[in-house]
């Protein structure tokens, strides 16, 4: 039987946040506003997709993502004032130049016969990162001061993770040759080294300093 008496931390063992939370007002507001920059670009990249993409369940599909990460950007842009007393539009940026040319790169392809890179990018590059992004944010800002955030973070993960499942499942189902899975790969490839160079989609710490980029890299 456990000592009631004998001190415990205050936090389960896969938990080891501070009472007051990892990040500053300040640096919870720089990554709120690149979330909602993240955001607002995959609603137009996704939106614009679905007048190009021939495969009938595949437009449909995207046209209720898109409108998704519309939401989460104005989720994203309603916690802004609230954290921080200036415009939100002055934090509504990129985590660096790189990881301007990450999303650059995943909405690059247009063409109608690409549409496996356009779900690649997507949905086994971007949305796993921004889960990834996520769900650290949600473990080590504090859950009384940000709760919130916490609260627009658990919506926008329920969100990620069904539209993960959806596109992985289209992608699965456009790749129908050996040559598909090549395809696939080399994309991703080329979008994983460029979301690795620019640390994450807030920058280098995304997800700790385990994931920053150093100069040497």
């Amino acid at each position: 039987m456990a000592d009631a008496q004998k001190p415990r931390a205050p936090f389960t063992p896969w938990d080891r946040r501070e009472l007051p939370g990892s990040f500053t007002v300040e640096e919870s507001a720089r990554r709120v506003g690149n979330y909602k920059w993240i955001e607002m670009r995959l609603f137009e990249a996704l939106g614009g997709w679905v007048a190009t993409i021939p495969e009938l369940d595949v437009k449909l599909r995207l046209g209720t993502h898109c409108y998704k990460h519309a939401w989460h950007a104005e989720l994203w842009h309603k916690r802004l004032p609230e954290l921080r007393e200036m415009n939100p539009e002055r934090l509504t940026l990129p985590g660096n130049d790189d990881v301007k040319a990450f999303m650059d790169a995943v909405t690059e392809p247009e063409a109608p016969d690409q549409t496996l890179e356009k779900l690649v990018g997507v949905y086994r590059v971007l949305i796993p990162h921004k889960i990834a992004a996520y769900t650290f944010h949600m473990n080590n800002t504090s859950t009384i001061t940000d709760a919130p955030t916490i609260r627009f973070l658990k919506q926008a993960l329920q969100d990620e993770f069904e539209d993960w499942r959806d596109g992985e499942m289209l992608i699965q189902s456009l790749m129908l040759e050996p040559a598909d899975a090549q395809r696939a790969a080399s994309h991703q490839a080329k979008l994983e080294a460029l979301i690795i160079k620019a640390g994450g989609i807030c920058g280098p710490g995304t997800i700790g300093d385990a994931y920053a980029v150093t100069p040497n890299d």
